[in-house]
């Protein structure tokens, strides 16, 4: 019988958080803890900015940060933490940061973080690559659905003329969330690989909703001009392009995507892909892609990562990191012409996968952490 117990305080958003979940689950039925999963409604408002001026502070809710408590049943250590699964690198739960012993941020970035007080740096970790799946263990389901449908709707119904309005609009809201959620992939199916079944080169992608600012502007270019370029030299090789949507077919149209792009459907491409090209998320965070390519194996050509992993990815070890987009093309003919190349970052891909990026390890990493650290 385990001596460890985790409460999971139902989150405000479930399509990252999902990844602590299943790390969670996936430990209890190894025995290594037991999980506890309680309603919450608590609003938890507020977030700090960091901006070149200094902080700012607003009321704002922070929702994909997850709360939980560490309790080491046999000592009565209790330890509180939240996982930060933000874009942002410079936005942080100011609810997290006074409330909780950790926090452990995805979007780690260590020159944003030193501009905040001394007892709020002290908490902050780096998180590390994190996707969207699910257990097949995972218990309580409706308990989370009702946690993400009361607690945002205490957040977004006011006492005005618009307070039916605003519960309808946040029920319809989070509804769509839980629906999408249920698109999410079991974790088994990261785990199984099999051998790449084409010598191709897979990149697809999407586009956001709105171009109204330069951050997205930047990325949609940028990834229009890489799909271009390899259609053109790899021709039939080349697997992928944008995904359809409004915005792609009025301004991307050339670079759209003939292929499947559900979840499940999207894996069995990069299965089935030798090559595969990894570009930046939103504010330079580390996207699902980086762990979904790793997970299968794959020779991974990427842009550098800003974020700071707990273990660093190496070029040449598990991935080949381009700065400039010309750089893209000669990569992938390396690894065209070099079997061995191949299958050294194949394996070391798979093996950073297996030991740092699967939740199962990573959580049990921090929780362990935290054990052996607090006082």
């Amino acid at each position: 019988m385990s001596h460890i117990l985790v409460k999971i305080y139902t989150p405000q958003e479930l399509n990252h958080s999902s990844y602590i979940q299943t790390g969670l689950f996936e430990l209890e039925r190894e025995s290594f803890l037991k999980t506890e999963v309680v309603l919450s409604l608590a609003k938890r408002l507020g977030t700090i900015r960091v901006t070149e001026s200094g902080l700012n502070h607003t009321n704002q809710p922070h929702p994909k940060t997850s709360f939980y408590e560490l309790t080491d049943v046999k000592s009565g250590k209790k330890i509180t933490f939240a996982t930060d699964l933000y874009d942002a690198s410079d936005s942080f739960s100011a609810y997290a940061l006074e409330h909780c012993d950790y926090v452990f941020k995805r979007n780690f970035e260590a020159k944003k973080i030193e501009k905040l007080p001394e007892e709020a740096r002290q908490k902050i970790h780096p998180l590390g690559l994190v996707f969207g799946t699910h257990s097949k263990y995972q218990k309580q389901s409706y308990t989370f659905l009702l946690g993400l449908l009361l607690a945002n709707l205490r957040i977004d119904a006011k006492p005005d003329r618009n307070f039916l309005k605003r519960v309808w609009f946040s029920y319809r809201k989070q509804m769509s969330h839980w629906k999408f959620t249920r698109t999410s992939r079991l974790i088994g199916q990261f785990e199984k690989i099999t051998p790449y079944t084409e010598n191709s080169i897979l990149f697809q992608t999407r586009c956001f909703q709105s171009e109204e600012q330069e951050d997205v502007r930047q990325i949609h270019g940028q990834r229009y001009r890489i799909i271009l370029a390899l259609k053109e030299k790899f021709q039939e090789k080349f697997k992928g392009g944008i995904i359809s949507s409004p915005m792609a077919a009025e301004k991307y149209k050339e670079a759209l995507t003939n292929l499947p792009t559900d979840p499940v459907s999207y894996l069995n491409l990069v299965k089935n892909a030798k090559i595969v090209i990894y570009t930046r998320g939103l504010l330079d965070s580390p996207a699902w892609k980086m762990p979904e390519y790793l997970s299968q194996g794959k020779i991974i050509v990427a842009e550098k990562l800003t974020a700071e992993l707990p273990v660093p990815l190496e070029h040449g070890k598990e991935v080949l990191f381009f700065d400039q987009e010309s750089q893209i093309i000669p990569l992938i003919e390396e690894a065209l012409e070099n079997n061995a190349l191949c299958e050294k970052l194949s394996r070391n891909a798979k093996k950073y996968f297996d030991t740092h990026v699967h939740p199962k390890e990573n959580v049990q990493r921090i929780l362990t952490f935290m054990l052996n650290s607090k006082e």
